[in-house]
Order: structure tokens, then sequence, then C-alpha cells
């Protein structure tokens, strides 16, 4: 067993810990946890539950006749000590562009019981101030539809600090970081039977596409629940070919929720990878809770001036590298030539005790 002189060892282990140390600790998780627990504990929400909601609901839940009158009360506590404006907003849940349940985007298919206008008053986003250590209660009049529905009707209230996005926004402009805005939702779900029952789920299949979001190069999928109840527990597997009937990339989605009678269009995330001009097809499948299953076969065409703008504006998200990265292959790689030097020079030793033996 070889013997470090002990200066070097010393200076070795200091160097390592000090490098892979301070990395550690400047990691964004460390970040994020702290400014979410932080602005989590700035406000809480709480439904008021009526008296006929259903127990194990810990939301808004609860059977209606038509045209049926109630008032929903939202209890906001402010825990800071400064007096605080709140934002809230009531909407038609819908499906968004990962295929996931939504509430932070208003459903308007016409073909809903009922638009947002007509069941929650007022209908628009609502401020209000609560002074600090206070609770307010925020009552919302809510009318059921005027005629008779199968199914659910699915909504919710966002509340978050007041102009929170806009903020969030500014301050990602003047650094690199990570904003954390607490935004609550308090869930409305209500029907006309107590156990609601509907046909075997329609969901339906429109045409493909490519496209930029978020900068990155996307393909997307048209679809849309034509059904008046949820479609839980979806799982999509797809592959992407070529003209020449190569597979280029293989997409799964699972844990999919698409809220009732919602139309959307799913992102495929290209994982950076861009689509020249060209014909392209989409062939999988869609499966759903219940056994429900719909086969997917969708042909698009990448023009040359979409293959061109997606080029242009895609953003590079490679991980740059930083000083902290350059310090550590620095002092990684003099680690590894002290320990080459140590190794010769004990290596030197015993070959001329050997010879002298």
């Amino acid at each position: 067993m070889m013997k470090l002189h002990g200066k070097w060892c010393r200076l070795l282990a200091l160097a390592l810990l000090t490098t892979f140390g301070s990395l550690g600790l400047k990691g964004p998780l460390t970040t994020v946890q702290a400014a979410q627990t932080q602005a989590a504990a700035s406000f809480t929400v709480a439904p008021q539950l009526p008296a006929d909601n259903v127990k194990q609901a810990d939301y808004f839940n609860f059977k209606v006749t038509p045209g049926q009158k109630r008032v929903l009360i939202l209890v906001v506590t402010n825990n800071s000590q400064h007096t605080k404006t709140f934002d809230i907003t009531p909407r038609v849940a819908s499906t968004n562009t990962n295929g996931i349940l939504d509430y932070g985007t208003n459903n308007t298919n016409p073909k809903l019981p009922a638009q947002i206008s007509q069941l929650i008053s007022p209908a628009k986003t609502k401020s209000i101030k609560v002074l600090g250590k206070h609770t307010v209660k925020v009552p919302y009049n809510f009318t059921a539809p005027a005629k008779k529905f199968d199914g659910v009707m699915l909504g919710g209230f966002t509340i978050a600090e007041h102009h929170a996005t806009k903020r969030a926004q500014s301050t990602t402009k003047k650094a690199t970081g990570v904003v954390a805005n607490v935004q609550y939702v308090i869930g409305l779900e209500f029907y006309n039977e107590l156990k609601p029952s509907y046909t075997a789920p329609a969901v339906k299949i429109y045409r493909a596409g490519y496209r930029l979001a978020q900068a990155r190069p996307t393909v997307t999928l048209g679809m849309a629940n034509q059904t008046p109840g949820l479609v839980g527990k979806g799982k999509l597997s797809l592959n992407l070919y070529n003209s020449k009937q190569k597979k280029l990339m293989h997409f799964t989605k699972d844990q999919l929720t698409f809220a009732p009678q919602s139309q959307f269009k799913l992102h495929l995330d290209l994982k950076n990878k861009q689509l020249a001009a060209g014909r392209y097809t989409l062939s999988g499948k869609l499966t759903a809770k219940g056994g429900y299953s719909w086969n997917i076969h969708r042909s698009f065409t990448v023009t040359t001036e979409q293959a061109n703008h997606v080029k242009k504006h895609a953003a590079n998200f490679e991980p740059g590298k930083s000083w902290q990265d350059y310090l550590m292959y620095t002092i990684t790689g003099l680690a590894i030539l002290v320990l080459i030097y140590e190794f010769y020079k004990w290596l030197k030793k015993r070959l001329n005790k050997s010879n002298q033996g």
C-alpha cells in the first residue's frame, strides 16, 4: 500500500472538498425549495364546504338541479405581517398542452352545458385586500346550468398574489434563477345525477403539425375529448416516421387526463432535434381508463418556411459551462497528476529496494 506525503494529501483533500462542496451547496434545487417554502407560508386558501358536499372531498363537489342557485365561499388567510392583495379567478377546467387537467385556462367550448359567465358571478378576476394576520371570506354566486346535462362539469378558483405573474416575468428578465409563486386551486365539480353516467368516451384525433413551443422544436397533435366526463389514466405511445418510413423518434406520455368537452393541442417534445422540410407520419395508440383505446395515424408536411423558422428561433437548451465547472475540471486534473506522481515515486522506491536486495 503506498503512502502519500502528508502535505500533498492534505492539500489534495482540501482542494477537492472546497471544489465539490461549494458546487453542491449552490444547486438550484435548494433555491427552489427555500423559495417555495417561504412563499407557501404567506397565505392559505380553503373552501367553506356546503352541507350537501360529498363527504370525502376537500373541494366543492355536489349535486345540482337545473337553475339552482347557491353561494360558494372561499376562506383566504394572510399569514404575513403586511396587507396583501390576492387575485381570484374562476374558470371552467380545460386540458393543457401536456394532456393534463388545467384550471389556468378557461374552457369556452360551446358544447359545454354552460359558460363560466353563466355559472359564477363575478366571472372575471376579483382582487381582494387582506390585512396582515387576518382572514376574509370571499363569496361567489353560483347558478347551475338551466338545462339538465349528462356527466359532470369541472371548474375551479385559482388564487395568487396580485400581479404575481408579472413580477415573476420581470424578475426573470433581470437575473438568472427560479422565482417561486404560490398559486392555490380550489376545485369545483357538480352534476345532475349523484353517480354521473355517460357512454363510452369519444376522443377525436385531428391533424398533426410542427412548430416551436417555448422555443423548443415540437410536434403537435390536435385532440378533443367530446365526452361530458373525464377521460383519465391515459397513456400515449407514438412513433414519428419520415417519408421513407424511417423511425425518427418515439414519444410516450402517461397519466393523461382530459377535461370534459375540451379541445387542445398536445405537444410532443423533439428534444432539440429539428425536422427538415418534408412529409412525416405519427403512428401509435392512445389508451384510457376503462379499457378504451384509439389508434392514431396522422401525416403532416413540414414546409421549407416552417423548417427555417424553427431553425432560426429555436433556443439552445444545452447546459452551458460555468466557472465552477472549469474549476472542478482543473482541480480534478491536478489531483490525478498528484496521484500519478506519488505513485511513480513509491514505485521507484520499491524498485530500488528490490535491486539492492
